[in-house]
């Protein structure tokens, strides 16, 4: 059996290179010094990764505060002017850093703090170019496979030209903060290798965003953070006012992903119009989207059909800003349409309470249910916020349920309406009283809780208003593992209700899994369920298949 290693020093050369990777550049040249085994383990590295961090501090810059105006919101310590001499000696320390690299490197990382004195485009000879521009472009940096850029602060954005970079080598691209993405791409610039390109925070002309992914034809990944779709110049024209605001003019759009088998969209805002965009995506396995639920109504996926898709897993994190505007119940349900041929769905709702999207009416139903049918879908996770004096809350999970009928497994997580999601925290005293509730389990006599708040004797059907009377034809033939998670603050509430729900209706239910916010165990894990299920299912059930088990 080999020894295991106490110190840093017994590590073999590729453990620490692998170390030294991810090192900033000043430090990994700091390990020079240690000792002659080290003096050459950072230039080999492979990475070379370059952090203003390491040469300025907002700390031992001098307040400028005349240039502060009553508007600005930034603090007084903010430096709110940029010094040409401290950007030249960084760049000049990249150079060197480049240029010590005893082996290729194939990592290359660009990171300007907020509060660091350097900007991106801040050089004397701003004619030739700017300071990321110069780095990409160092004789060394050609050969990279790994591009990271990333510029604290809201105003030291920077512009990009995508033609710049090492289109030969590259495979990942990640960038933060970049006001206008230019393609700028010669005929010659393919991009063979790249797979993954994550923008955030960045400003790409749509048609730029089109040719870069047309030069990219092994691209499989891409992340959109927080980005803004700029329109074209001449259709800004077109749509400009003179002292006024912009027409909304809607324009469909067209962004075609050939390889892109994963695709995100997080946050992200039209300028200068409105926009309806299709995604072309024939390969697309992975979708997320996490945005407003007004705004998801713009994006619309190519349909596909059931046979030739591919798309396994989507998830969507709906949110409302504008709390109280109840004019999304359209949109959210056009938009979940797009996802019809999916295998696995999870369906997050923020700031906005399951009542506000539930179609309570036959006509809205048929024009909005009409022919929607997840015909694949074997997992459905909805997370969501209740109101539990309202009556409409269970119909928007019908409606789901309805339209799903041939899930497996379902997964329900409930809250009341807070209209921000709590990150709930087990403390030392929940903790104590979690492993008395396993002890109590393990132990277990034969009295058991009653989760109705009654009798134990009382087993009259649980009715849920919107659920019960409904029939649903995945708990008729498919429905086999359900998992709950609420806060159960008092014996009958809207969770229990769902538990006897399943229990009763899921005719080939074999897992039930409850977790009630505070882990105790022996107020769930009793023969309360199987009694449910005698007592009030119409059919024969095999009941020793059933598993009632802790969430």
């Amino acid at each position: 059996m080999a020894a295991v290693p106490r110190y840093l020093s017994d590590l073999p050369d590729d453990v620490m290179r692998r170390i030294l990777f991810f090192a900033p550049a000043r430090e990994g040249a700091a390990t020079a010094v240690l000792s002659r085994r080290w003096r050459w383990l950072w230039c080999t590295s492979g990475a070379v990764n370059l952090n203003t961090r390491s040469f300025s501090s907002s700390q031992d810059q001098p307040e400028v505060q005349s240039q502060a105006q009553p508007w600005d919101w930034r603090p007084k310590s903010y430096p709110r002017d940029f010094s040409t001499k401290e950007t030249e000696g960084f760049l000049h320390a990249a150079g060197e850093a480049l240029a010590a690299a005893a082996s290729p490197v194939k990592r290359l990382t660009v990171f300007i703090a907020e509060g660091s004195r350097i900007h991106p485009t801040l050089l004397e000879d701003r004619s030739k170019h700017d300071l990321i521009s110069a780095v990409i472009s160092n004789p060394a940096a050609r050969r990279i496979e790994e591009l990271h850029i990333e510029i604290e602060g809201w105003n030291k954005s920077f512009m990009l030209s995508f033609g710049s970079l090492a289109s030969e080598t590259l495979r990942t691209v990640r960038i933060i903060s970049c006001c206008f993405l230019m393609a700028a791409l010669p005929d010659a610039a393919v991009f063979q290798r790249l797979v993954q390109l994550h923008l955030e925070r960045c400003g790409v002309p749509l048609v730029n965003l089109q040719h870069i992914i047309d030069a990219a034809p092994q691209l499989e990944t891409l992340h959109l953070e927080s980005w803004s779709i700029m329109l074209p110049k001449e259709e800004e024209e077109e749509h400009k006012v003179f002292g006024g605001p912009v027409p909304k003019v809607v324009r469909h759009c067209r962004l075609v992903l050939p390889a892109v088998t994963a695709l995100v969209f997080a946050g992200y805002i039209y300028q200068n119009g409105k926009v309806r965009l299709e995604l072309d995506a024939p390969r697309l396995r992975y979708f997320r989207y996490e945005g407003e639920v007004q705004l998801s109504d713009t994006l619309l996926l190519k349909p596909q059909s059931a046979s030739s898709s591919n798309l396994a897993q989507v998830d969507l994190e709906l949110k409302d800003y504008h709390v109280g505007d109840q004019q999304f119940c359209q949109p959210f349900w056009r938009f979940i349409r797009n996802f019809s041929t999916a295998r696995v769905l999870k369906l997050q709702l923020h700031y906005f309470n399951m009542d506000t999207v539930a179609l309570t009416d036959k006509e809205s139903q048929d024009e909005l249910l009409g022919g929607l049918l997840f015909g694949l879908l074997e997992r459905l996770e909805l997370q969501a916020h209740y109101e539990p004096t309202s009556k409409t809350s269970m119909v928007m999970l019908a409606n789901l349920l309805h339209c799903c009928p041939v899930v497996r497994d379902f997964r329900l997580k409930l809250s009341k309406n807070n209209l921000a999601p709590r990150k709930s925290s087990i403390d030392q005293e929940a903790r104590e009283d979690f492993n008395n509730s396993v002890d109590h389990f393990r132990h277990r006599r034969s009295q058991t809780v009653s989760l109705g708040g009654e009798d134990d004797g009382n087993h009259e059907a649980s009715y849920v208003s919107g659920l019960s009377g409904e029939s649903f034809n995945c708990l008729q033939s498919y429905l086999r593992r359900v998992r709950l998670h609420f806060c159960m603050e008092e014996p009958n509430c809207l969770g229990v209700q769902l538990a006897k729900f399943f229990a009763e209706n899921a005719m080939v239910l074999e897992e039930l899994y409850i977790h009630d916010g505070s882990q105790k165990m022996p107020e769930h894990m009793n023969t309360s369920v199987g009694r449910w299920i005698t007592k009030n299912s119409t059919e024969m059930r095999n009941l020793a298949g059933v598993a009632v088990l802790p969430g």
